[in-house]
């Protein structure tokens, strides 16, 4: 179930599978960590199906990133691109939306998620074992998933557009990862 480029085009499911696969149980408590602290917050700005929305969109993209780096020539597996995911959606809603947050919340909490990103990326730079692919598609992907979505800050405009905008959000996912797909993954290498 693991992401590695020639058996995920065969397999594409394992664009998922390897999202809930971890290297270890230090992978794996690491994200959980990182989930727990970021996804409570990423909920209650969300509500439970925008999030869940937001974690899955994160999870394909960060795979579909993957695919062009680490997993063209190894095996990737973890959740950090769901969770960098559930960042970049934090990062879209205590930027571009800062202004319905209480005055003083929003910059310490973009501070702390912006140093979050820089460490974990210097991180993966440095450790060739950590997939940043990953982490920078997932990122992207819950970022824009953010500014597209509406948050709880309004509970009637939330209401009203929740709907509308997941679903909006969701089909232009969709049909970037499928252009993605058919398009821009390059061709397994034959050994």
């Amino acid at each position: 179930g693991a992401n590695h480029l020639p058996l995920t085009l065969q397999q594409p499911w394992r664009l998922f599978t390897a999202t809930v696969l971890h290297a270890g149980i230090i992978h794996l408590a690491f994200n959980m960590w990182a989930l727990r602290e970021t996804g409570r917050i990423a909920e209650r700005f969300y509500g439970n199906l925008q999030f869940l929305a937001i974690y899955l969109t994160s999870a394909l993209f960060g795979s579909l990133a993957s695919l062009f780096f680490a997993a063209e020539r190894g095996v990737s597996v973890g959740a950090s691109g769901a969770v960098f995911g559930v960042v970049g959606c934090l990062l879209a809603a205590l930027t571009a939306k800062s202004h319905k947050l209480p005055p003083g919340l929003a910059a310490p909490m973009r501070t702390a998620m912006l140093a979050f990103v820089g460490y974990s990326l210097f991180m993966g730079f440095v450790a060739t074992f950590i997939d940043n692919a990953a982490h920078i598609g997932g990122l992207v992907a819950g970022f824009a998933m953010g500014l597209l979505m509406v948050e709880k800050y309004d509970r009637e405009q939330f209401v009203r557009q929740a709907p509308i905008r997941a679903a909006v959000a969701i089909s232009m996912a969709l049909v970037v990862a499928f252009l993605i797909w058919n398009l821009l993954l390059p061709a397994p290498r034959v050994a």
